[in-house]
C-alpha cells in the first residue's frame, strides 16, 4: 500500500473480549497507523495491541455507564456511525458483527467490511428472545423491524465483503444479497501448541472443556446436563449475563466448574490438559475451536456453524446433530470409544496461522483499492 493513502478502521464496539476483537487487533496491527472509529470502549476490554491514542469514541462513550449497559443503548446505533466523518480517508476498513458497516464514506472512498457475522437479533428470532427480554422486545418491536430495514439498506453502503467463514457468507447473501470472499480468521498458534510437559494436577482431572461467553443461546447447559448424566467432569471458561442461571443449573453438581474468566497462559493450559473442548452452540466461526486443535484436543461440537468447516469428522472431532443434552451425551460415549492423534488436531488447526490471515487479507485490500483507486 502506498504510504500516502489515508486509511481508517471501525470497529462496532469493545465492550467485551472475544473472537471479534482478537480478530480486529490482528487488523489493526496491519495497518498501524489507521484511526480507530468505534461506538463505545471499556477501556480495560481494549486488546493490549490497540493504542489508547488511535481510538476515536462515538458520542454514547459520554453516557454514564453506557458500556456496561451497551445493549441498552441499541436505539442510537443507527445515527452512531453515521456520525463518523470519513471524507479524509481513501480506504475505509470495518470490522463488524453488528453495524459498523453503516459508516458513511465519500463516493470514491473504497469500504471493505470484514464480517464476523450479521446482526442475528434482528435476522433470528431465536435469538433476538435471547439477546433482550421477552417485554422488552415486544415494545421494541416496530422498532426492529424499522432496524432490519435499515441495516439492509446500510448493507449497501460497503463496497466489498469479507465473511469469516462459508456459514457467514451465506447469511450476507441470504440477508443482504452481495457476495462476498471468505478469509478465515487466525489464532495465535506460536502460543497454543501441544505441551511438551503435562499438568498432572489438571490432566488426572479428566475433563471436558468448554470455553466461550456465558449467553442463554449458546445452551452451555447442554454439556452441563450431559456431562451430568455420563458422570464426566466439566470445566466452564468465560463469563457473561448467564452466569448466574447456569451456576444455578450446576448447583449441586460437584463435577461441573464455572471459572470465569482466565488468563491466557492458564486457558493454554486447560486446552492442553482437556479429554475434549465441547461446543453446545452454532459458532459463526469459532476460534477456541482452533485453539484447542493447536493444542492437540480433539472437539465435540454442535454439528451446525462455522465448526464444520475446522473439524474434520472421526479425525478432530466429532458433531452432534441434535441440540440436546442426550444427543451429545451419545457423541462423547462414542468419542470415548476412539483414538485421537494430538498431531494430527495440530496438523488441522495450522490452516488457520496468522500469517495466511495477513496474506490473505492484505492481497484482498491491495487487490481492490489498486483496482478502484488506481493505486
Amino acid at each position: 500500500m502506498p504510504a500516502s493513502l489515508k486509511i481508517a478502521l471501525v470497529h462496532d464496539d469493545f465492550c467485551q473480549l472475544g473472537g471479534a476483537e482478537s480478530l480486529f487487533a490482528e487488523i489493526a496491527q496491519i495497518f498501524p497507523s489507521a484511526p480507530v472509529y468505534t461506538s463505545l470502549v471499556d477501556w480495560d476490554k481494549l486488546p493490549e495491541s490497540v493504542s489508547r491514542d488511535r481510538i476515536k469514541t462515538s458520542f454514547i462513550q459520554k453516557i454514564p455507564f453506557g458500556a456496561k449497559f451497551h445493549k441498552l443503548l441499541l436505539p442510537f446505533y443507527p445515527f452512531v456511525f453515521e456520525s463518523f466523518n470519513l471524507d479524509d480517508f481513501d480506504l475505509v476498513i470495518s470490522s463488524t458483527t453488528r453495524f459498523a458497516k453503516s459508516a458513511i464514506t465519500k463516493p470514491q472512498t473504497v469500504h471493505i467490511c470484514y464480517v464476523n457475522n450479521i446482526p442475528r437479533f434482528l435476522w433470528d428470532i431465536e435469538v433476538q428472545t435471547n439477546y433482550l427480554p421477552q417485554f422488552l422486545i415486544s415494545i421494541l418491536k416496530p422498532y426492529f423491524s424499522w432496524l432490519k430495514r435499515w441495516d439492509s439498506a446500510a448493507s449497501s453502503r460497503v463496497d466489498f465483503y469479507i465473511a469469516n467463514s462459508k456459514n457467514v457468507e451465506k447469511r450476507i447473501n441470504d440477508s443482504y444479497g452481495v457476495p462476498s470472499q471468505i478469509i478465515y480468521p487466525s489464532a495465535d498458534l506460536d502460543f497454543y501448541t501441544i505441551a511438551k510437559v503435562h499438568n498432572w494436577e489438571l490432566k488426572s482431572k479428566s475433563y471436558f472443556l468448554v470455553v466461550t461467553r456465558l449467553v442463554r443461546w449458546k445452551k452451555i447447559d447442554l454439556a452441563i446436563d450431559a456431562l451430568a448424566k455420563s458422570n464426566n467432569p466439566l470445566i466452564i471458561v468465560g463469563d457473561g449475563p448467564d452466569e448466574s442461571r447456569l451456576r444455578h443449573v450446576a448447583k449441586g453438581n460437584s463435577k461441573v466448574q464455572l471459572i470465569g474468566r482466565v488468563t491466557r497462559k492458564r486457558l493454554k493450559e486447560l486446552y492442553q490438559n482437556a479429554k475434549a473442548l465441547i461446543v453446545t452452540q452454532e459458532e459463526d466461526f469459532g476460534i477456541s475451536i482452533v485453539e484447542a486443535q493447536a493444542c492437540g484436543i480433539p472437539v465435540i461440537a454442535y454439528g451446525e456453524g462455522g465448526q464444520k468447516e475446522i473439524i474434520i469428522e472421526n479425525k478432530t472431532g466429532l458433531f452432534f446433530e441434535i441440540q440436546s443434552a442426550q444427543s451429545l451425551k451419545d457423541a462423547i460415549e462414542y468419542f470415548s470409544r476412539l483414538k485421537w492423534s494430538k498431531a494430527a488436531c495440530r496438523k488441522n488447526a495450522l490452516r488457520f496461522s496468522r500469517e495466511n490471515f495477513v496474506f490473505n487479507l492484505k492481497a484482498f485490500v491491495q487487490k481492490h483499492a489498486a483496482k478502484t483507486l488506481g493505486v
